[in-house]
């Protein structure tokens, strides 16, 4: 049994920023996983720990063959990181980076998941000892299973590690789309790096892009192998990579700039509004006109109370006409107020940037059109 090693790639600096550690056994002279040793009931705990420790300490005996910059990515339940304080008062992995003189600093203490019974909250002091020695902590599998939020918010890592079976799903499911679009928010909000493993294909690296991923792990660029390998092995590839995935994203901008320049047109300066009453007849006069992803438009005051009755697009390309909407506040919408002060401002319509529609699950986007007099047009587009 050995350890064996996946490259882990900055797509901020096109290098390997690290390596997971993955325990490797040879059979017929080829690496197989110890993925299923390790899953395996019938084998007893102290054996599995046994031999986890054993590929671990060779694993960091090998760090003064990284680079200085380079990061090694060791998986540890939280489990046998409580057992083994809680019992001994040490941790071993710490022990093993002062026995091999290693910079703490280069050591990622990756929490697996897996169910835990015992207290969070001491699970966190123990994790920040790891902290406090130098080194970073990230948590893997985000979404699945046992990695809750609530383990996130306590632990607090520095990398938030996603499996790319989410990240697949979410290419056809909008709710997964949803989801991976939290992680990357989730991240952004705790000061973490967001890492997508299981990346295969350059669709997949494309994804992980557009959920702003910073680190990606996967077949693309290497399986796990006994050796390191040049930092810069994957420059060249990820550098045309990132030249066709920023052509293609800025593309899509400049499509919706002529989208929204195309609105200007359609909602003219002469389409205003003077009271309440008449907030209905104004949108059946542009209905012919809106197109064919249009599906929902209504009229509110800029506090947010709906004026005007929904006007939602159904089967067959009607609209149906649905009062029961008059009265309702929509202020705690994410882009009603960013789109009022940028309305007032600038004087003109405003497209939102893309979202998730809470009926349909759908992503879409909303163009706003001030019409005067304290009133903002809403026109919800599918993507």
């Amino acid at each position: 049994m050995a350890p064996y090693y996946q490259p882990i790639v900055s797509l901020q600096t096109r290098k390997i920023a690290g390596y997971e550690t993955l325990g490797r056994r040879i059979v017929d002279g080829k690496p197989v996983s110890l993925g299923p040793f390790f899953a395996d009931p019938a084998i007893s705990e102290r054996t599995h720990l046994e031999i986890d420790r054993t590929l671990r300490d060779r694993a960091i005996s090998q760090v003064h063959q990284l680079e200085p910059d380079q990061l090694l990515f060791l998986n540890l339940k939280p489990s046998w990181i409580y057992k083994q304080y809680k019992t001994t008062g040490k941790l071993k992995t710490l022990e093993m980076i002062d026995k091999h003189a290693v910079n703490p600093e280069q050591i990622v203490i990756e929490i697996t998941e897996e169910y835990f019974k015992g207290e969070l909250t001491e699970l966190t002091d123990i994790v920040n000892m790891y902290k406090d020695k130098g080194c970073t902590v990230a948590v893997d599998d985000v979404g699945s299973g046992f990695s809750n939020f609530d383990r996130i918010a306590l632990i607090q890592p520095k990398i938030l590690k996603v499996d790319l079976n989410i990240l697949r799903k979410s290419s056809t499911h909008d709710g997964y789309k949803a989801l991976m679009r939290s992680f990357s928010i989730l991240s952004s909000q705790i000061g973490a790096s967001l890492l997508i493993e299981g990346v295969e294909t350059r669709k997949d690296l494309y994804q992980s892009l557009r959920v702003g991923a910073r680190y990606v792990q996967g077949y693309l660029f290497s399986e796990a192998r006994a050796e390191f390998m040049p930092s810069d092995s994957f420059s060249e590839m990820l550098k045309e990579e990132l030249a066709l995935f920023s052509n293609e994203e800025f593309a899509k901008l400049q499509h919706l700039m002529a989208l929204e320049d195309s609105f200007e047109s359609f909602f003219s300066p002469a389409l205003t509004l003077q009271d309440d009453e008449h907030a209905d007849r104004l949108i059946e006069s542009v209905l012919d006109k809106v197109y064919a992803n249009g599906i929902r438009i209504f009229i509110c005051q800029e506090d947010g109370v709906q004026v005007s009755s929904n006007y939602q697009r159904v089967d067959g390309g009607r609209w149906l006409k649905q009062p029961q909407y008059r009265g309702s506040n929509w202020i705690w919408r994410p882009y009603f107020l960013p789109n009022i002060i940028l309305m007032n401002k600038w004087g003109k319509g405003i497209l939102s940037s893309v979202y998730t529609d809470l009926d349909s699950s759908s992503l879409i986007q909303t163009y706003s059109f001030p019409l005067g007099n304290g009133y903002y047009m809403f026109l919800d587009l599918e993507l």
